[in-house]
Formats: C-alpha cells, sequence, structure tokens
C-alpha cells in the first residue's frame, strides 16, 4: 500500500494526517490516542474550526518519537476542489491522479482560496498516511464523496475511523459500506469513551496500512503497554501510601490540667482535636488523589461530594451517608476480622512454641469477629487518647491525640474512595473537554443503604490480605505482613477495574452478605 520506490530511513518516525470534516471530532481522536487531556495543544470545543492550521503531535516515549499525527484543518470547498482536480487532470497523457493534487496545492498553496484543502493536503504529498475521521452517529450523505475521492487520489495508505459524538451507532453499517469504497480499512472509534485497549487496538490497525514504519508502530505499542502496567503498580503505591499513613495518622495536642479537668472546656479541646484530624486526613486523601489524577494525566478531575439536589453534611470522608455506602458490610467485616484475629492469634502460638495448642488461633478470630461486628455497625468515631506519665497525671499537662478512628471498616472506606476515583481515571476519555468531576454523592444516592463500593465486591482472597495488613497497620505490627503480597493483590484489583472485569458504576445493589 506504499509506493515501492520509496525507502524512509527505520528511524524515522510513522507519520499519519488527521483528516476529514470541520468539527467531527479528529482533534478528540487525536487527544485521546496520545492522552492530551488540555486544549494546551489540540483544541477541541463546540466552535466548527477550532483546528485552523496543520500542527504535528509526536507521540514521545522514552525520550523517542516513533509515530507523529498531523492535526489538520477540515475540508471546506471539498466539491470545488473535486471540480478542478477532474478539470486539469489528464489522464489520456498517463499522468497519475497524485500529480493533479500536486497541481492544485502548488497552484492555490499562496493564495486565498482552498486554504484548509492545501494546508491538509500538504503533509500527506509529503508522505504521511491518512487517518480519516468522520461522525458515525449521524447519517451518512452523498456530500462526503468529494473529499473521501480526493485522499484516493493520492494514493496514499488510508484509514477511515468512524468516530461516535453522540454515541448513535445506528447509522455505522451505512458509513462501512460506503467508507470501504475509499479506504483501505475501516475501523470504530469513540474518541468520549475508548479505554486503554481500544486506543492500542486502533493503534494496531495502523499496521494495516503502513508497514514501512511497522518497527517503529510495534515499538510505540509495546513502550505504552509496558508504561501502562508501570502506572497501574505506581498507582497501587500510591494507595497503599494513602492508607499507611492514614491509619498510623494522629493529630495531638498539649493541654492543660486546667482544660481537661472542666467537662465543657475538655469537649472544646477535643472537638477541636477532632477537627484538625480530620482535616490531616482530608488533605492526605486529597493529596494522594491529586498524585493518581496526575499519573493517570487528568489534572484536571476534580473531586466532590455535591450532586444535584443531594449534597453530605459536613466532610464527606467522615459523613454518615458515606459510612453506610462504602467499606465492608457487617457480616463482611466480621468475616475480615475473623481471618485478621486468626492470623494475631496464630501469632501467638508460634510464638509459644505451639504450647497454647491452637487456642491463640480460635480466640483471637473470636474475638475478632465479635469486636468487628460491634464497631462495624458504629460510624467515623474518632478515639482520643489521653496518655498518662509514671501511673499519674504530668505536672506540665497532658498529650491529647486523636486518631485513627476505631471503626475497622475506616481502611475499607478509603480504600473504596480511592479505588473510585482510580475508576474514572482510567475510564476518563482524554478527548473530552466537559468538567471532569468524580463525584462520590452518586455512590451514596445510588446506594440507598447497600454497599456500592469495591470493597464489597472484591474477592475473598484479596480481602484476606488487606484485612490482615489493615489489621496489623492498627496494631502497629505492618512488618509482620509482606508488603510485596499487599502490592499484588491490590495490582490485580486495579486490573480488573480497568478491563471493567470489577466495576460499581454500573452494577446493581450488592447483597450486604460475606
Amino acid at each position: 500500500m506504499s509506493d515501492p520506490g520509496e525507502t524512509p530511513s527505520d528511524r524515522s518516525p510513522a507519520r499519519f494526517a488527521v483528516v476529514g470534516r470541520v468539527n467531527k471530532g479528529k482533534s478528540s481522536v487525536l487527544a485521546t490516542l496520545v492522552e492530551e487531556a488540555d486544549n494546551q495543544r489540540l483544541r477541541i470545543g463546540p466552535t466548527p474550526g477550532e483546528t485552523t492550521r496543520c500542527q504535528t503531535i509526536p507521540l514521545t516515549l522514552n525520550g523517542e518519537t516513533l509515530v507523529e499525527f498531523i492535526d489538520t484543518p477540515g475540508f471546506n470547498q471539498a466539491r470545488q476542489a473535486l471540480a478542478w482536480l477532474r478539470a486539469h487532470h489528464r489522464e489520456e497523457e498517463g499522468r497519475a491522479r497524485l500529480e493533479a493534487v500536486r497541481q492544485f496545492v502548488a497552484t492555490f498553496r499562496d493564495t486565498e482560496e482552498f486554504v484548509d484543502e492545501c494546508r491538509l493536503l500538504q503533509p500527506i504529498l509529503d508522505g504521511a498516511g491518512i487517518v480519516y475521521v468522520v461522525d458515525a452517529s449521524k447519517p451518512y450523505r452523498t456530500d462526503f464523496v468529494a473529499e473521501m475521492e480526493i485522499l484516493r487520489w493520492t494514493g496514499r495508505p488510508r484509514m477511515a475511523v468512524m468516530n461516535f459524538l453522540s454515541g448513535d451507532t445506528s447509522h455505522a453499517q451505512e458509513w462501512r459500506e460506503h467508507l470501504g469504497e475509499f479506504f483501505n480499512l475501516t475501523r470504530d472509534f469513540n474518541a468520549h469513551t475508548a479505554r486503554f485497549r481500544e486506543r492500542i487496538r486502533l493503534l494496531r490497525h495502523l499496521l494495516e496500512i503502513e508497514d514501512r514504519h511497522r518497527g517503529s508502530i510495534e515499538k510505540t505499542i509495546q513502550l505504552l503497554e509496558s508504561g501502562w502496567n508501570r502506572r497501574r503498580e505506581d498507582a497501587a503505591d500510591i494507595v497503599i501510601n494513602l492508607l499507611q499513613r492514614a491509619l498510623t495518622e494522629k493529630a495531638c495536642k498539649n493541654a492543660s490540667h486546667e482544660d481537661t479537668r472542666r467537662s465543657h472546656r475538655r469537649q472544646q479541646v477535643e472537638a477541636k482535636l477532632q477537627e484538625e484530624y480530620r482535616t490531616q486526613i482530608r488533605m492526605l486523601e486529597g493529596g494522594q488523589h491529586a498524585r493518581l489524577s496526575q499519573l493517570y494525566r487528568h489534572p484536571k478531575a476534580e473531586m466532590t461530594h455535591e450532586s444535584g439536589d443531594a449534597v453530605l453534611e459536613g466532610d464527606d470522608l467522615f459523613a454518615e451517608e458515606t459510612w453506610q455506602v462504602l467499606g465492608l458490610a457487617p457480616m463482611q467485616l466480621a468475616v475480615a476480622a475473623t481471618l485478621a484475629g486468626g492470623a494475631a492469634g496464630a501469632g501467638v502460638d508460634l510464638a509459644t512454641g505451639g504450647a497454647t495448642h491452637g487456642l491463640g488461633t480460635v480466640i483471637g478470630a473470636a474475638g475478632g469477629f465479635i469486636g468487628a461486628l460491634w464497631k462495624g455497625r458504629a460510624l467515623a468515631e474518632i478515639k482520643i487518647d489521653h496518655p498518662l506519665l509514671g501511673g499519674g497525671l504530668n505536672p506540665g499537662g497532658v498529650k491529647l491525640c486523636a486518631g485513627p478512628p476505631k471503626n475497622p471498616n475506616f481502611p475499607w472506606v478509603l480504600l473504596d474512595r480511592a479505588l473510585y476515583h482510580f475508576e474514572h481515571l482510567v475510564t476518563r476519555a482524554h478527548g473530552r473537554r466537559d468538567r471532569f468531576v468524580i463525584d462520590f454523592a452518586d455512590l451514596t444516592k445510588a446506594g440507598e443503604g447497600s454497599r456500592q463500593g469495591y470493597a464489597s465486591r472484591i474477592g475473598a482472597d484479596e480481602r484476606k490480605v488487606f484485612g490482615r495488613w489493615f489489621d496489623a497497620l492498627s496494631r502497629g505490627r505492618a512488618e509482620a505482613i509482606g508488603d510485596r503480597e499487599v502490592f499484588s493483590a491490590l495490582v490485580q484489583v486495579l486490573g480488573r477495574i480497568e478491563t471493567g472485569e470489577l466495576r460499581v458504576r454500573s452494577s446493581g445493589p450488592l447483597e450486604e452478605d460475606c
């Protein structure tokens, strides 16, 4: 499909001109392919003709540019341009149609006529392959024939991409039949919903029309896939760091005996300290979520707890509605605590050389079950420590500490919120330009008291791993649990969220069982 006489350097990047009619999603397709989430390089908007000049968008990986896409203006006068080409093409003289296209660009390049047509055709004449984008959510019209015919005259490798701006696919078959007459390949690609695997699939299709740069395209795909896997691992590290710090975080304050002796003053001090603790956790969570957003190139993602007329009271992490729908159901929490308690008891058995004959495991499991079932029904109560020195009061006052919450559901709620944030990031196409809001109230609104988060849906083995780790963190014995096991379990969960195998937003209410 390439000109046999052309022998490009193996080191030169593969180049593709993204062409089509004005406002049919060319820039959106390109933004999704290269993960461009803002308008700094690619102008995307409701106003027709946002792209007025050709702009090269390199896909640079590990410092090497292997593929370049050229964002082009849309066709504006295709029928008139085709009429000129037909009038000036002398087929009887054996001239290739490509020569007529070259003559057309040379004739009008420095004039006020056919400005957009000349600009979009130039990179194609320079050797770029063609990616032709149409909005296939709208009916096919015969006035598209002119621009498709002009592209066929160039003789360049051509792939048609059917974008679906409104989501309507009822016209797809008609479009596919007509596009097949003019293009080597026709593929679907919704720039507003495409996930990573769909992006990779589209890049693989380029190999079917452009084999001169097979090495560059294949290497690009390989680097993108390995980079995506590394991102998933980096995301797991961020979530683990959030949970590790949240389960050990405290807000402490030195208070006088006068402040602690009188009930009303003590309550004021404790209330202020609790609010400081909540602020610390809120900032910690927000900071780690921001790192996730940067990792997936969505720096403008916003977190909110407001959805229409549903506004959570207070801080949404510590709001009653949050704890009713996120985290584990009471029985799930009790089972997780039983496994964690049993693991702790097993440590006692090992420490005594088996002298307890397994009694430590039994007692630990029973204690974990009862404790979690009781505490799991409470909300985000925050404990206040009043440490004493030498069995009595410190003459200089006491040190009060708030946090972490006694409720064993606390880490599960944090995990749910992090996974929900992650899901939005990996399913959000970069070609969209509407406001990106990650709204936790959507879960509480849909939940109606049932568990709506991921923690209730992950496998029992994964819950066991996380539960043991949470328990060890709360006891200050995290070193007893291998971080690698927790990391591996979390990476698997993130992978299933990416593929849609594990999801919550379109799932029905979950039965609150174990």
